[in-house]
């Protein structure tokens, strides 16, 4: 195409695509051009009965709609001899006398009433074009709803499940809290009960020396000794293994009004140890406020966890990540959780291999372990007589 046949190219108003060719009409008020099918003119009637005024006079759809319409009110009726009503200017002669004097009217007449009624009829058409077009609209609007039902459907399913598991797992750690409120009981009613052994023993022993001053009661004084030893260190024992899900950290910050949860929680994370709040029984600290001892050491935080291997994941990482740091950036201790008893063993385990130069002091599930150097023999202290024996320093 020639440079000169591009510019020619228009756009028709009504479905915006572009006339390149010489069928279509301006409106005589807008000045918009329409090709044939917007409208709504047939090829034909644009050939051979619009004439070159009727083109120039012609009105789109648009500006015919903003012209205000005619009062006719007053226009006369009169009655044909027939009794029809008839407007003024209508024909009174019959169809027979009208026929044949159509060849009499004049072409003009005749253009103007087919234009109006090809006017009309483009209305129509117009208005069709229209009502499909907002159902087209409409019905895409109506899918799209329905796919985002459909998707807030599957949200919500999903939700549902999601709460269903929730639910289910906080039933299991219900249960599991109360089987281990259970056992802890049952362990209390145990201790308590064996107690109560070791006084009546030990009075048993005091009525016997009592008795027996010396000689044969001696004996049995050292022998009831040892059975209270014995009874002593399976209690500990026992207390101990009641302890073996949680740990001792020392280190966190202690500050007012703190999540001790939340604490321990960020400090799993640094060591690479994901940490839920349903994995924690409890998390709370122990002793006085720093505030009220004057000293500047936070207080110790205990933890209890709900699952014994978890413990010990934390137990590794803290082995592997030595010098783990809280948020304050202090260094932060994670230790198994000791018995008293055993808690003191330890401290003087501990001081007696740096005095001794042992290189080894740890303990496992609870238990106090020694060993001099790489390749000697390992050592289970379980009192300060195993103390005495090892270390060859009189126990307390």
């Amino acid at each position: 195409m020639s440079p000169k046949g591009k510019k020619n190219i228009k756009n028709c108003s009504g479905c915006l695509k572009k006339i390149e060719d010489r069928r279509f009409l301006v409106c005589s008020l807008c000045r918009d051009s329409y090709d044939l099918e917007c409208a709504g003119v047939s090829e034909q009637r644009f050939y051979n009965t619009l004439t070159g005024d009727h083109r120039a006079n012609w009105r789109c759809v648009s500006c015919k709609s903003k012209q205000p319409k005619t009062d006719n009110t007053n226009t006369p009726v009169r009655i044909s001899p027939e009794y029809v009503t008839q407007r003024r200017g209508a024909s009174d002669l019959s169809p027979m006398q009208l026929d044949t004097t159509l060849p009499e009217q004049g072409l003009d007449d005749q253009n103007d009433t087919a234009l109006n009624m090809t006017v009309e009829v483009s209305d129509i058409q117009a208005l069709t074009l229209e009502i499909r077009h907002f159902r087209e609209v409409f019905t895409s609007e109506l899918q799209a709803l329905r796919e985002q039902m459909g998707a807030l459907k599957d949200e919500v399913s999903a939700l549902s499940g999601r709460l269903d598991r929730c639910e289910s797992r906080t039933s299991a750690l219900d249960k599991r809290m109360d089987t281990i409120e259970v056992c802890l009981t049952g362990v209390g009613h145990a201790n308590a009960e064996r107690l109560d052994e070791v006084e009546k023993r030990l009075e048993a022993v005091g009525r016997v020396q009592t008795e027996a001053g010396t000689g044969a009661g001696s004996g049995v004084v050292a022998a009831l000794e040892r059975t209270v030893a014995e009874l002593k260190l399976e209690l500990n024992n026992r207390d101990q293994d009641a302890l073996l899900a949680d740990l001792e950290i020392g280190g966190l910050p202690d500050e007012k009004g703190g999540n001790v949860f939340h604490d321990v929680a960020v400090l799993a994370g640094r060591l690479g140890v994901t940490l839920e709040e349903r994995d924690v029984v409890f998390a709370e600290r122990v002793g006085a406020p720093p505030a009220e001892t004057g000293g500047a050491r936070p207080r110790r935080v205990v933890v209890r966890l709900a699952r014994r291997q978890l413990r010990d994941d934390l137990l590794r990482a803290a082995r592997v990540r030595r010098g783990a740091t809280g948020e304050g950036g202090g260094r932060v201790y994670i230790n198994e959780r000791l018995t008293r008893s055993n808690r003191q063993l330890f401290y003087r385990v501990r001081e007696e291999c740096r005095k001794q130069q042992w290189r080894y002091s740890w303990t496992r599930r609870g238990r106090v372990f020694v060993r001099k150097s790489d390749g000697s023999q390992v050592f289970h202290l379980r009192s300060l007589d195993d103390f005495a024996r090892v270390f060859g320093a009189p126990g307390l």
